[in-house]
């Protein structure tokens, strides 16, 4: 399709082009989405989400007074079940400063239709998204260590309460590990949450590269694909994203294919306690066998070769959309045929602002008795070859190295 001004004839369909054209953060100030399920307060909603589910929710839990030797791995969480009204008495005890937390990434298609009454991303121009989000619901100080996705571009909207984003572009220098393992996340060994004396002094260095955004209640964030972010709770919170299938992402799913191939034979024959360190816990699950990773390689190898406008997202079972067709030229005249201020870029913090903010987040490291490491069931060597080998500079590698190998 030969993309002009003439088919940007609404907001939403510019919004939609300059969502999928981004190249950096950018923020919709106070764009109310108008959903009917939220037209309530959090209380409101959160009782009725119990009425409706009549079920207690598996809850992750995380220490925040444990040292924070290392980022809050999902591995080292724990697990209370309770329904949403229960958790909402929980932040009125004082003692709720101690931990954080989260019932996090839940698909909206599996609750009950009431409870997302209206949900509709169409003002974004995505109509298609409905069916495709999901939801975050936290306390104070929940957090996602810092990642970033391999798929897709993501669509955050807060619906209550406030998140701290600290966004980083794709190409700084983070030192990025795949253990532990999650297909679609690439994490940072750096501990945002609590950074240790050496960590702070090796993030100050990354102060003209750190974007902030605290996104507050009716906000809608835009992360450009391969941004590192680092997410936390303020406020009680409540949002909703979507990641946009793009058509660039099937390579990305067969870079991924190659990282679980590599990482599964190299945890197949350990013991249960190594596997946990290493795969997140959605993982373990999903381990498969040579026949079966390798009939996904070869389909993912295939689809790359053919016309991925016509072909179906295998994550997401919709047809993924073209990124970056526009420059940036065009996309700043579609921004001043849009209401005035209604797109708001990011722009990288001062270098005053980015270091008060890590050292506030230092203040929350207490050193362990000992050790300050974290124990690890395998050998540092282990580690050390597995993140070299699935380093997503190698992975490219081999990719390009697998293409003119694999020849049929």
């Amino acid at each position: 399709m030969s993309y002009t001004y003439s088919n940007y004839n609404s907001d939403a369909l510019k919004l939609r082009a300059l969502i999928l054209n981004a190249r950096k953060p950018f923020v919709l100030r106070n764009f109310k989405m108008n959903w009917k399920c939220f037209h309530v307060t959090l209380e409101e909603w959160c009782a009725r989400y119990d009425k409706e589910v009549n079920a207690s929710q598996e809850f992750e839990v995380m220490s925040c007074s444990q040292g924070n030797q290392t980022p809050h791995w999902e591995r080292d969480r724990k697990s209370l079940r309770m329904t949403l009204t229960e958790f909402l008495e929980k932040q009125k005890s004082a003692s709720s400063n101690n931990y954080w937390i989260g019932l996090n990434y839940q698909r909206i298609n599996e609750m009950p239709t009431a409870l997302g009454e209206g949900i509709d991303f169409s003002r974004l121009g995505f109509s298609e998204a409905t069916e495709e989000c999901n939801y975050w619901l936290c306390s104070t100080q929940t957090n996602t260590p810092c990642h970033y996705d391999t798929y897709g571009c993501n669509i955050v909207v807060q619906v209550y309460g406030r998140k701290l984003w600290l966004l980083f572009p794709p190409t700084t220098p983070l030192s990025s590990t795949r253990i532990p393992y999650e297909e679609s996340s690439v994490y940072c060994e750096e501990n945002l949450f609590a950074p240790n004396p050496q960590e702070l002094q090796q993030l100050k260095k990354l102060q003209s590269s750190a974007y902030r955004c605290i996104l507050e209640a009716n906000d809608v964030l835009i992360v450009p694909k391969h941004w590192w972010h680092y997410v936390e709770a303020i406020d009680l919170s409540l949002s909703i994203n979507y990641w946009i299938p793009l058509e660039n992402d099937v390579e990305e799913q067969l870079k991924e294919c190659i990282v679980k191939i590599l990482i599964e034979r190299f945890v197949k024959n350990g013991n249960e306690e190594e596997q946990k360190f290493i795969l997140n816990p959605n993982q373990i699950a999903e381990m498969q066998d040579d026949a079966e990773i390798f009939k996904i390689l070869h389909y993912l190898y295939e689809k790359t070769k053919s016309d991925c406008s016509s072909e179906k997202s295998r994550r997401l079972n919709v047809t993924p959309c073209a990124y970056q067709y526009l420059d940036e030229q065009e996309c700043q005249q579609l921004v001043e045929e849009l209401p005035n201020g209604i797109v708001e870029y990011l722009s990288p913090m001062s270098n005053k602002d980015y270091e008060v903010l890590l050292n506030q987040h230092a203040k929350r490291f207490k050193p362990s008795n000992g050790s300050a490491t974290e124990p690890q069931p395998f050998s540092i060597i282990k580690k050390a070859i597995i993140n070299s080998v699935c380093t997503p500079a190698v992975i490219d590698h081999i990719k390009m190295e697998f293409f003119k190998r694999y020849q049929i």
